[in-house]
Parts: structure tokens; C-alpha cells; sequence
């Protein structure tokens, strides 16, 4: 069952993750020489994004890799690479190799096979793997009962994320990112907290994705709120 810290505000909330999150990075890279981190996208974890930037690490052996990515171009305001290449990408952080999922075919099915291959060289287990939460229990591009989802839940690579209406989305499967070291989930609102209760019942992990990451055993995932 996920852990659930509260923290007195959401820029406190994204200071202490950040710094916990280079903590790990630091980690990695002195056992292994390398590590990775991968990160959702949306509004949730811009300030994180912020303040992670400016931690001091060797950013040169990090690899960052986001969870999901719609099918945009990489300079559309919706893109997922366009806000971890603004936000977290900067200064220092500037030095690390990113893993984007958009390719530029007319489809996601289009580029599975390229992706897959490039997430070949990322170290794994994950690192750290930052996730958010939508109102509906989503996580990455994990939809509750979309067509085919059952797909994206059991998946090694990346998959088609099987979500209703444009524009379409490439994903990170929950197989994939639970072969990981650490998970965090940040969330924020009373709304998504409700959510984030219901999530740690038991049920089916199709009707509320973010289930398959609440309840591991192995890494026992954090979730970070508040209001």
C-alpha cells in the first residue's frame, strides 16, 4: 500500500521531492555510474521541475524519460518534452540524455518499434519514476476502462494508450514503470485526494490505473499531497 506524506503547501510539496528525488539520482550514479528518471507531464510538476533543475548532481549521467507523450509536435504547448526541455532541462540539468516518445509519424503505432528500441539503453530498474494522477485515476497515458487497456497494464515497452478523442497518446506501460527502484505520485486538490482514497482500495486496476501503481509490494510507491 502506497504511503501517503502531506505536506503544508504544493511549493513545499515540489522543494522536498526535489530534493529527495537528486538524493536518489546521486545514489544511482555512485552505485552504478549512471541513473534514470522518469516523469510525468501536466501543470502537477512544473515547480518540481524548477527546483530540480538547480540540485547539484552529475546531470551528464542521468537520463530522462517521460511516462507518457500526446501526439503533437515537440513545440505544441501540450507536449510532454516540450515542458520537461523547458523546465527541468535548463542550466546544469541542460547536460542530461533525454529519451523523448514522440516521433514524427502521423500515428503512435507508427513509432512503438523506435521506441522501444531507444528505451533499450535506458538504465533499469528506474531510478525514480515521477508520476501524476488525473481526477479519474489515470496515470501516465493509463486510462480507467479505455478499449485495450488491459494492454498497457501487462506491456514491457511502450504502448498505443488506448484514450477516447485527440490527440492521441504514446505510454509508458504500468509493466514498465514498475520496474523501478522508487515511484512518487504527486498530487494536489481535495479532488484528487478523494480519488487517491478510493485508488487505495482494493478492485480492478482497469477501473482506476493508478491501483496498479498504489499497490505494490516492491517498491512501495509515495504519494505527495497537498491542497
Amino acid at each position: 500500500m502506497a504511503e501517503l506524506i502531506e505536506y503544508s503547501s504544493r511549493s513545499e510539496a515540489a522543494r522536498q521531492l526535489a530534493a529527495s528525488i537528486a538524493e536518489r539520482l546521486r545514489g544511482a550514479i555512485a552505485e552504478r555510474g549512471e541513473a534514470s528518471l522518469v516523469v510525468s507531464g501536466g501543470s502537477s510538476p512544473k515547480e518540481l521541475f524548477e527546483y530540480l533543475a538547480g540540485q547539484e548532481l552529475d546531470w551528464s549521467r542521468v537520463t530522462v524519460v517521460p511516462s507518457d507523450e500526446r501526439w503533437v509536435p515537440v513545440d505544441d504547448p501540450q507536449s510532454n518534452e516540450r515542458l520537461v526541455r523547458e523546465t527541468l532541462l535548463v542550466g546544469p540539468a541542460a547536460r542530461a540524455r533525454f529519451v523523448g516518445l514522440y516521433r514524427e509519424t502521423d500515428k503512435p503505432a507508427e513509432a512503438v518499434e523506435s521506441v522501444a528500441k531507444a528505451l533499450v539503453d535506458v538504465p533499469r530498474p528506474l531510478d525514480v519514476v515521477l508520476l501524476g494522477m488525473g481526477d479519474d485515476g489515470h496515470t501516465a497515458s493509463l486510462f480507467p476502462h479505455a478499449p485495450d487497456i488491459q494492454d498497457c497494464l501487462d506491456e514491457r515497452g511502450p504502448c498505443v494508450a488506448p484514450t477516447v478523442g485527440p490527440p492521441a497518446r504514446l505510454s509508458l506501460t504500468l509493466a514498465y514503470l514498475t520496474d523501478a527502484r522508487s515511484i512518487d505520485i504527486l498530487i494536489f486538490g481535495t479532488e484528487k485526494r478523494r480519488v487517491f482514497e478510493r485508488a487505495q482500495a482494493v478492485g480492478p486496476v482497469a477501473e482506476l490505473p493508478v491501483r496498479g501503481v498504489l499497490h505494490l509490494e516492491r517498491p512501495v510507491a509515495q504519494a505527495h499531497w497537498a491542497e
